[in-house]
């Protein structure tokens, strides 16, 4: 018996009318428990984006851990360099927002999904095998407050990575095709638009000095937090935007294979 081959990838259409509920949800129900998975997995990418690069400088990586209140800390050695911890500081941020960026440019020419949740669960495992202890080191009090961590957060991201990785690749094993599609289009735009939601976070009022990635780059550079956040937002709207023009652009290179006539919209 043959396999079924495999589906085309989603039509231009169906990839914006996922876009355009994923962009509602976010506004919405940002701060909702239907979001709470996704932010959480968010900050872990955000937090993977802090250790990828603190380790490609050179720089020791003894913890990534998120919390239950959504917050996230990475612990590295120091480097001895102003510039890369500057890079370092911005790694989370514009990783996750790359990452989300790339995942968009991908769903936009997957068939099955299969393949990409099985990556994303692979990402999961790596980041628990290498930098995620049962006991992180303490958080201390600022940390603590504008984070929510605490000492338990290591079995917290271990319990959250295993629940969250069984889940994907359940799906990724026995999951209907369009149920993968969605959810890696689902997983590709809130990444995204979370990303931008916790940046605009930034521009609020009552931070503690030194509890967030803007002041530390603010101490680094003297240049005041916000305009980190600004520079931050704007890499990550153009990350979007550029994982945006991708998808539209399957439409032009579709249209130009096809023989006059045979196209239809969406």
């Amino acid at each position: 018996m043959r396999p079924l081959p495999e589906p085309p990838p989603l039509s231009t259409r169906a990839l914006l009318a996922c876009l355009v509920l994923a962009a509602a949800a976010s506004v919405f129900l940002w701060q909702t428990v239907w979001l709470y998975p996704l932010r959480l997995l968010v900050t872990l990418m955000h937090e993977s984006g802090h250790a990828l690069t603190a380790w490609a400088l050179g720089a020791h990586v003894s913890s990534v851990t998120i919390s239950p209140a959504t917050g996230g800390l990475t612990y590295h050695s120091l480097t001895g360099s102003r510039w890369k911890e500057m890079l370092i500081a911005s790694g989370g941020y514009v990783g996750s927002s790359v990452a989300g960026a790339l995942l968009l440019v991908a769903a936009g020419r997957m068939r099955s999904g299969r393949l990409l949740l099985w990556g994303l669960v692979a990402w999961m495992v790596g980041v628990a095998v290498l930098w995620v202890p049962l006991l992180p080191p303490d958080p201390g009090g600022s940390y603590a407050h504008f984070t929510g961590s605490s000492r338990s957060d290591g079995l917290f991201t271990l319990g959250f990575i295993a629940g969250m990785a069984a889940l994907l690749g359940l799906i990724a094993w026995k999951g209907p095709v369009w149920l993968r599609r969605g959810v890696v289009l689902w997983i590709a735009a809130l990444s995204c638009l979370l990303a931008l939601q916790d940046i605009k976070g930034l521009f609020g009022f009552g931070l503690e000095v030194g509890v967030s990635d803007a002041h530390a780059m603010a101490e680094l550079t003297w240049l005041p937090a916000p305009f980190w956040a600004a520079v931050w937002m704007a890499l990550s709207l153009l990350a979007m935007g550029l994982g945006l023009r991708s998808i539209l652009r399957r439409r032009d290179r579709v249209r130009s294979r096809m023989p006059f006539g045979q196209f239809s919209g969406g």
